[in-house]
């Protein structure tokens, strides 16, 4: 097995995981009984695996019948990565919405499941890496620390209520500084190294 697990548990934790979902979950079930946002979180979670295991092993495929370099993937990911930090950074996300109608199960789907776990950012960046590892041992690996991702991502939306009562956004908006730096810098070092290993320095 070749894929760096550590690397991509941090990068989707920080694009796909509870940070973002947090507020996310609490405000758009706050008017539904406990019952109810549990029915929810669970249906999100199984949506939200559904479409990252299409992600994994239909969207790697298609990636890698249009031929892209081994380079272009790693440059691709630097550059996601990159305009996905500036933009946690620099610029301030709108508030989810609350639903104009009593709250239900539709709410797995939308806004929970897609966008609200499901980004397209953290979809990308799961297709490269899917796409750069093509062994079925390493998208197994790949598929597996998304599966873990979504339970950290259920008992976030178990305990969301609660979390956003007594805790407050203030540590969520701590955290998300620091992923988005980290993100940044992670970004600046994929575009290196694919630039290290692109025919403009001599490399195949």
């Amino acid at each position: 097995m070749n894929v760096p697990l550590p690397l991509l548990a941090t990068l989707l934790f920080s694009m796909m995981g509870p940070i973002a979902l947090l507020p996310l979950f609490a405000k758009a079930t706050g008017g539904a009984d406990a019952g109810l946002q549990r029915k929810i979180a669970v249906r999100a979670a199984i949506f939200a695996i559904l479409a990252l295991a299409v992600a994994v092993f239909v969207g790697a495929k298609i990636m890698q019948s249009a031929g892209t370099s081994r380079s272009s993937l790693i440059m691709a990911s630097g550059v996601i990565l990159m305009l996905t930090a500036l933009r946690n950074i620099f610029g301030a996300s709108a508030p989810p919405s609350t639903p104009a109608e009593p709250p239900g199960m539709v709410l797995a789907l939308t806004p929970v499941a897609i966008p609200g776990i499901v980004t397209p950012m953290g979809v990308a960046i799961l297709i490269l890496f899917a796409s750069y590892f093509p062994e079925m041992v390493d998208r197994l690996a790949i598929l597996a620390v998304v599966t873990g991702i979504m339970l950290a991502n259920l008992l976030a939306m178990l305990s969301a209520q609660w979390f956003m009562r007594v805790v407050g956004p203030t540590p969520l908006i701590v955290l998300g500084a620091i992923f988005g730096v980290l993100q940044a810098a992670m970004g600046v070092e994929m575009i290196v190294s694919g630039l290290g290993m692109s025919r403009l320095f001599g490399h195949s």
